[in-house]
């Protein structure tokens, strides 16, 4: 994902189910119980003796009589419980496959992490397709879909679109899932043509049931997401809800955003820092552990660099309370279940509104006072915009790029350098060139998408050979660089709300759903 290290993290997969593992024998046990008793016992899997609430309990409902619908509610309040129990009785009972379509690449790999752990014990298997999936992973997915042996995807509208072929083939899936649904309902020709062909897609896949869920759908917006996935009315259900114990801190533009942090850290209550990027992690530890020695040793670090055992042990520790302050990229996020987080500090802009959304909506699960910090400024602007620019890399720079993989194989047949390394022999062949290793990594998927280029192997033993007369394609045919480009556009225009919005705005935002005026109101305390 990008948690500002740059992109390319493939997150890893699951590995197969072994037919006599655990975790398939307690598959095939589930499989023999009644509908009401899967549910349960999934339920249990998942968030332990807590109840569902009765949004939640409406839309599993309606899921589970073959009904599409639509789910709005508060960032926080669990929309994504309902579409990981259903695909997860879906696979055990049915072996049908579920598709999970995120707005923007950046959070897949975040998502799949967490929702692995979730399901592995049951004998889910999990995988990740975007525009940055190599294509030998790709491959695989696409055989263990059709197989068997694959039971969820977590993909893009943009690489769902256009390799819909390939997930049709498979004969399997059986639910999508449209999560923060708002940009399907309010996409227009020109922006985000993706969600327009949800509807030819649906019906290649042969009308699998659809859940659509947002915590923001006005109803022009609720009545667009109806129409494009064909969600009767009677099957909205809006979760009324409002999280009225958060609070915000606004501290936009603040001068010594440091030594603010030291000073909420210092009061050792659970807290939880986000950052856009890993470096800045790491250095924001540092400091913190320099300025508050007594505390060092219970703030820590958190990001997709780190190997899944040490995220997990972090993990566990903020949950025992031997860390109370966790300093983290948005890797740190949905699944993290912890109630007891009392500071959320966004240390930087998130390079997005699903972002924002999501790491404030982390705070005062448990319903207890907690509050939201905005410790970021117009200066933050240029770094989320640099981290964002090699998502998508200009014209300019894929020419760049381009000619210098052509000569480097003229040179020596395949290149066997790193992303490092060809980014600097473009910089020496075209002294104007500023490409970097991270535009070549994305460059390089975009090349691979199109059949510019072939990429075989991994770290040292990667070979980039190019196709010797490949055909005329255009950028919009690589789901890698239309997503790219999304996560631009999406963080221009998050990162000029954010900064100008009234803060009564910003909290509105986070702590109540903005919903529709039909469907089913579902009214509750906390």
């Amino acid at each position: 994902g990008l948690d500002g290290g740059g992109g390319g993290d493939a997150p890893a997969a699951d590995p197969p189910v072994d037919a006599g593992s655990p975790a398939a024998r307690r598959r095939a046990e589930l499989a023999g119980l009644d509908d009401g008793a899967l549910l349960d016992a999934l339920r249990r899997q998942m968030i332990g003796d807590a109840g569902l609430l009765p949004a939640q309990s409406a839309a599993l409902e309606r899921l589970a009589a073959g009904r599409s619908c639509l789910a709005v509610m508060a960032t926080g309040r669990g929309k994504s419980l309902i579409f990981h129990l259903h695909a997860a009785r879906e696979a055990i009972a049915s072996g049908r496959a579920s598709v999970f379509v995120y707005p923007l690449r950046a959070l897949v790999a975040d998502q799949a992490f967490h929702l692995r752990e979730a399901l592995s014990g049951v004998g889910v298997t999990v995988e990740v397709l975007t525009g940055e999936t190599a294509q030998s992973e790709r491959r695989r997915v696409f055989e263990g879909l059709a197989g068997g042996s694959v039971d969820v995807v977590l993909t893009t509208p943009e690489f769902l679109s256009i390799h819909r072929s390939s997930f049709a083939a498979s004969r399997r899936v059986g639910f999508v899932v449209v999560d923060e649904a708002h940009h399907a309902g309010m996409a227009a020709p020109g922006d985000r043509d993706a969600y327009l062909e949800l509807p030819a897609v649906l019906t290649d896949l042969g009308h699998p049931v659809v859940l659509a869920v947002t915590a923001t759908a006005s109803p022009e917006a609720a009545r667009g997401i109806c129409e494009l996935l064909s969600i009767d009315e009677s099957d909205v259900i809006v979760d009324e809800a409002v999280r009225d114990n958060l609070a915000l801190d606004d501290e936009r533009g603040a001068g010594d955003v440091d030594a603010l942090l030291a000073s909420l850290v210092s009061g050792g209550e659970k807290c939880v820092v986000y950052v856009p990027s890993r470096a800045r992690a790491v250095s924001t530890v540092r400091m913190l552990r320099h300025a508050l020695p007594a505390l060092a040793a219970r703030v820590s670090y958190y990001h997709a660099g780190l190997s899944r055992e040490t995220r997990l042990r972090v993990e566990r520790a903020f949950r025992e309370g031997e860390l109370s302050c966790i300093v983290s990229t948005s890797a740190f996020g949905e699944g993290v279940n912890l109630p007891g987080i009392r500071h959320v500090v966004l240390l930087g802009l998130p390079l997005g509104q699903v972002e924002f959304n999501q790491m404030s909506g982390r705070a005062g699960r448990d319903g207890a006072p907690a509050t939201v910090h905005l410790l970021f400024g117009p200066a933050d602007v240029p770094s989320g915009e640099a981290i964002l620019g090699a998502a998508a890399p200009g014209r300019d720079q894929l020419v760049t790029l381009y000619r210098t993989l052509v000569s480097l194989c003229r040179a020596g047949g395949a290149v066997t350098l790193d992303d490092e390394g060809i980014a600097r022999a473009a910089r020496s062949r075209e002294p104007g060139s500023a490409l970097d290793e991270r535009e070549v990594a994305s460059g390089l998927s975009v090349f691979s998408e199109l059949g510019f280029c072939a990429v075989t192997g991994w770290g040292a033993s990667r070979r980039v050979s190019m196709a010797s007369a490949p055909e005329r394609m255009e950028l919009t045919q690589s789901a890698c660089y239309l997503e790219g480009l999304r996560l631009q556009r999406a963080f221009e225009d998050f990162s000029r709300w954010a900064l100008e919005a009234p803060v009564d705005e910003l909290l509105a935002r986070i702590n109540r759903p903005i919903a529709p005026n039909f469907g089913i109101i579902v009214s509750e305390g906390k």
